[in-house]
C-alpha cells in the first residue's frame, strides 16, 4: 500500500464521518466513556467502522479521541490508557480491507488559556503516551482534532514529533461563527502555526457545517500542504430530547464537490455524519480523481496518457457531423438555447416551446441529462421527439453520474441510432436535493474518461479497441468553469479533455465580462473553440443564490445591487437579460458561438438576450 502522504499527493481520499453520534444513536449515553467502548463493546465499534467503509471512506479514524490519560482519568480509566488505545486500532484494521487508519487525538479538556506550566507539562506527557500506544498498534497517520486552542494543538503536534517523527500528522481546528480561532487568528495564521508546529496536513473540523468551512478551508488552500475538512452535519438542535443534525447527505455531497474543487485534498464528516453523507461524498471524491477515467485499449479506470495520445482519428469530417459542426467550422457565429425535457409524458408543452424558439430563427436546442433531481423524460428520448416532430438539431448532455460503464456506451450508441449527433459530455454534479435526492451517483468514469470512449466510437472502436458494426459520427464538446476558484486545474483539465477527444468548449454561466475575458487568454493556447454559457437573472434572490450557493458562479457585487434595485417580476427579468446581453456583447468578437439558459424554459428571454 502507498503511503498516507504518497497516496494523498496523488489523488484526493475521503474520511469517515461520526463515530460518537452513531454510538448516540445506538442508546449509549453522553456520560459514558465512548473509548472505553473499545474493549466493552467492540461488536458495535466493528459494525460502525464497517459501515464507513462499505460507504467509501478511505481512511478509517479510530475511536480514540478521548484516549488520553488526562480525559480517561475523569471515568477512572487512566490505567486503561494503552489498552484503550491499541483496541481502537485493532478494531478499525479489521475493517480496513485497505484503507488507511488513523489515530484519532483529540484535546484533554484542560483550558490551556490559564494552564500552570507544570499543567502543561502533564498533557504533553499524556499526548505522548497516546501517540506511542497508536504507533505500535499500527496506525498509518495521526488526526489531531476538534482543538480550540492552538496552543494545546501546538503542544500535541510537538509531542508527536518527539513520540513519533516518521507518522504523517494532520491537524484540525474548531473555528468560530467568524472563521477565526480565539477570536483572532484567520484559517491562514492558523495554517502557518500547525505547519511551523509539524504539521503535514492543516484544516478544519466540527464547529460548523460544510458552507462555514467551505470559507475556512478556502483561505487555507495554496500555503504549501495539503488541506482537511470534515464538517459537522449542520448545527445541532434538540428535538424531543434528542440531538439532531440537519444537513443531509445530499447537501455534503454537494458541497464535498466544492471543497474539492477548491483545492481542499482530505474531505469527510464530524458530529452528525454518517455512512450516508461519506457515500454522498465520496460521488464527488471519485469524481475528482484522475484514476477513474477509462481508454480506449485500457480498460475502466486506468486513465493512460499513452493511451489518450493514441486515439484514432475519427472517419467522418467534423464539419460533415452536424448543423452545428458546419457553422463553428465555417466560421460563423453558432447559437443554442437550452430546454428542459417534460416532467411527464406528454411533450406538447415542451415542443412548443422548441417551435417557438425556431420562430425566432433558433436552429439548435440542448437538452440537459436529469437536472434537479426531479421526475422528467429521458433526454435521448425528447431530442429524438424533437428531431422527429420539428427538424430541430439537438445538442445531447451526457453526464456520468447516473449510468455505469456499459450503461454509457450503450447511451451513446442508443443516441447515434435516434439521429443525435452533439453530445456535450460532462461529469456531472452529485444529485440535487429533490424528491430522488437518495439517487446513488455512479461515476465509473468522469468527463474524460467519456469523451476517451466517444473519441473511440467515432472511429469505429468500442473501448477494447475492437471494430463496431458502424462508426459514430459525434461533434464532442465539453463543459468548462471559467469562474472556477482554481483556474490552474480547470485550465489542465481542459487540456487533457481535448487530448481525450472534446472539439468544442461550452462554459457555465459567466456574468463578469473580465472574468470570462481572463479565461479565454488563459485557454486560447489549447485551441478549442468556445460557446459562451449565458443564464439570464431572474431576480435578486436569484443572483444571491447563484452567487454564494453554486459552485463556479461570480456574479459582480454591481450587477446584483443592479438585480435588488429591480427587484422581482418583470422588471427583474428585464434587467437580467440586459447584463447577459451585455455579457454576451463584450466577448461576442472572441468565442464561437453562445448557447442560452433561459430560466423555467421562457424562450422568450433568450431570444431578447439574442436581438440584434
Amino acid at each position: 500500500m502507498d503511503s498516507f502522504l504518497d497516496s494523498l499527493a496523488e489523488r484526493p481520499l475521503l474520511f469517515d464521518g461520526a463515530i460518537g453520534s452513531l454510538l448516540y444513536n445506538h442508546g449509549v449515553l453522553h456520560t459514558a466513556c465512548y473509548d472505553e467502548l473499545n474493549l466493552s463493546r467492540p461488536q458495535l465499534l466493528l459494525d460502525i467502522h464497517r459501515e464507513y467503509r462499505l460507504a467509501g471512506a478511505d481512511i478509517l479514524q479510530t475511536n480514540t479521541f478521548g484516549a488520553n490519560r488526562v480525559a480517561l482519568d475523569r471515568h477512572g480509566h487512566g490505567e486503561r490508557t494503552v489498552e484503550i488505545n491499541r483496541a481502537g486500532v485493532e478494531l478499525a484494521r479489521e475493517c480496513a480491507d485497505g484503507a488507511f487508519v488513523a489515530g484519532s487525538v483529540g484535546p484533554t479538556g484542560v483550558r490551556f488559556a490559564v494552564a500552570t506550566v507544570v499543567e502543561r507539562a502533564h498533557v504533553r506527557d499524556a499526548f505522548i503516551e497516546q501517540i506511542t500506544a497508536l504507533v505500535e498498534a499500527g496506525v498509518d497517520l495521526l488526526v489531531f482534532e476538534t482543538f480550540t486552542s492552538i496552543v494545546e494543538i501546538e503542544t500535541a503536534l510537538d509531542a508527536a514529533r518527539t513520540a513519533a517523527p516518521s507518522i504523517p500528522r494532520v491537524a484540525q481546528m474548531v473555528f468560530d461563527a467568524d472563521a477565526t480561532v480565539d477570536g483572532v487568528l484567520s484559517p491562514a495564521d492558523v495554517a502557518v502555526r500547525l505547519v511551523a508546529a509539524g504539521a503535514d496536513v492543516v484544516g478544519a473540523n466540527c464547529g460548523n457545517g460544510p458552507q462555514e468551512l467551505f470559507q475556512v478551508g478556502s483561505q487555507m488552500v495554496g500555503l504549501g500542504v495539503p488541506v482537511s475538512i470534515q464538517p459537522n452535519a449542520g448545527h445541532p438542535a434538540l428535538v424531543d430530547g434528542r440531538t439532531l443534525y440537519v444537513a443531509n447527505p445530499e447537501h455534503f455531497g454537494v458541497f464535498a464537490r466544492r471543497l474539492l474543487k477548491a483545492g481542499v485534498r482530505l474531505i469527510g464528516g464530524c458530529c452528525g455524519t454518517t455512512p450516508e453523507h461519506v457515500r454522498a461524498m465520496q460521488g464527488a471524491v471519485r469524481m475528482m480523481r484522475g484514476e477513474r477515467l477509462s481508454g480506449i485499449g485500457t480498460g475502466a479506470g486506468s486513465g493512460s496518457s499513452a493511451a489518450v495520445a493514441e486515439l484514432p482519428v475519427a472517419l467522418v469530417p467534423f464539419a460533415e457531423r452536424s448543423r452545428l459542426a458546419a457553422a463553428i467550422a465555417g466560421g460563423r457565429f453558432a447559437v443554442s438555447v437550452e430546454l428542459g425535457a417534460p416532467t411527464g409524458t406528454d411533450v406538447t408543452v415542451a415542443l412548443d416551446r422548441v417551435r417557438r424558439a425556431q420562430a425566432g430563427g433558433i436552429e439548435i436546442i440542448n437538452v440537459a441529462d436529469g437536472p434537479r433531481a426531479s421526475s422528467r423524460m429521458s433526454n435521448m428520448a425528447f431530442c429524438a421527439q424533437a428531431i422527429a416532430t420539428t427538424g430541430i438539431e439537438p445538442i445531447l448532455h451526457v453526464c456520468c453520474r447516473d449510468r455505469n460503464y456499459l450503461g454509457l456506451i450503450a447511451h451513446l450508441l442508443g443516441a447515434h441510432a435516434l439521429g443525435i449527433r452533439n453530445l456535450v459530455i460532462i461529469t456531472g454534479d452529485p444529485p440535487k436535493m429533490g424528491d430522488y435526492s437518495f439517487a446513488t451517483p455512479v461515476y465509473d468514469v468522469d468527463s474524460i474518461g467519456l469523451l476517451e470512449i466517444a473519441a473511440g466510437l467515432n472511429a469505429g472502436l468500442d473501448p477494447t479497441g475492437r471494430a463496431l458494426q458502424g462508426a459514430t459520427s459525434f461533434v464532442l464538446a465539453t463543459g468548462a468553469e471559467p469562474a472556477a476558484i482554481d483556474r490552474d486545474r480547470e485550465l489542465e483539465r481542459l487540456a487533457r479533455k481535448k487530448a481525450a477527444g472534446a472539439e468544442l468548449v461550452m462554459t457555465q454561466p459567466v456574468y463578469d465580462p473580465l472574468t470570462l475575458e481572463s479565461f479565454l487568454d488563459d485557454a486560447s493556447s489549447i485551441g478549442l473553440p468556445v460557446m459562451v454559457g449565458l443564464l439570464p437573472l431572474a431576480s435578486a434572490r436569484n443572483a444571491e443564490f447563484l452567487h454564494n450557493e453554486v459552485p463556479g458562479m461570480q456574479i459582480p457585487q454591481a450587477y446584483r445591487d443592479r438585480m435588488a434595485t429591480a427587484g422581482n417580476g418583470p422588471e427583474a427579468r428585464l434587467e437580467g437579460i440586459a447584463i447577459a446581453r451585455e455579457t454576451l456583447a463584450a466577448v461576442r468578437h472572441r468565442v464561437a458561438g453562445a448557447y442560452i439558459m433561459p430560466p423555467f424554459n421562457r424562450v422568450e428571454s433568450a431570444l431578447a438576450i439574442l436581438d440584434n
